[in-house]
């Protein structure tokens, strides 16, 4: 039995386990007869041990950054963040309005870096945030050995492949996360429609909901 490397709970082999990836000798070469370049190189993975709780306050992590970056980006494309820098001339109201959204934008990035900081007394998250699986042994003798960091290049965008398969998704949550993928297509396709209909502050909602529901979605069902 191993312990969790992120709050030292016994815990097995699992689809729980943070898998890191590595790669070295990149060599990329140009194919006969069509230009074509091939790209190669070797990786390694590198499994670190985590339980189930902190896998899932990992997640909350990754949904809390998510969120945080919609809100972000929601606002400014509401119109709100010109209304505040007095781009469109607005009245004092208007920009009292665009403040007070301005501190619920930020709402979602306090709680992200509370999180990472571990300033919430929340028994479902993980005592270290998912970046200290960096400082594991095996991964540090790797880098010390010349391996590079991320399962290949650059243009490799695939995460590196886990051993351990996670249980197939039961009817309940392939249902909920087919539904909250729907929903998150739909807000998606709306979003153009509601900001060129000079909706703004809806095209706003549209991009924090899409970028909200289609995460959460990814997360419901394990084998995504």
């Amino acid at each position: 039995m191993r312990e969790c490397w992120f709050c030292g709970e016994e815990t097995p082999p699992s689809w729980h386990d943070h898998v890191l990836g590595l790669h070295k000798d990149a060599d990329t070469t140009m194919t006969p007869f069509i230009i074509v370049l091939r790209s190669t190189w070797r990786m390694e993975i590198v499994s670190v041990p985590r339980c189930a709780r902190c896998h899932t306050g990992h997640q909350l992590e990754r949904t809390a950054a998510v969120l945080s970056l919609a809100a972000l980006i929601a606002y400014a494309a509401s119109g709100q963040l010109d209304r505040l820098l007095g781009i469109l001339s607005p009245t004092t109201g208007e920009r009292v309005v665009a403040a007070v959204w301005a501190a619920v934008a930020c709402l979602p990035g306090l709680v992200w870096i509370a999180i990472r900081l571990g300033r919430l007394p929340w028994q479902r998250l993980a005592p270290r945030r998912i970046g200290y699986a960096r400082h594991h042994p095996e991964y540090l003798e790797l880098r010390a050995d010349g391996w590079k960091p991320r399962a290949g290049p650059l243009h490799y965008w695939r995460s590196p492949p886990n051993p351990h398969r996670p249980p197939p998704a039961n009817r309940p949550r392939r249902l909920i996360g087919g539904s909250f993928e729907l929903l998150g297509a739909a807000c998606g396709l709306a979003i153009p429609v509601a900001y060129f209909t000079g909706y703004e502050e809806l095209a706003g909602v549209l991009i924090a909901a899409t970028a909200g529901l289609l995460f959460v979605a990814s997360k419901i069902k394990p084998e995504d």
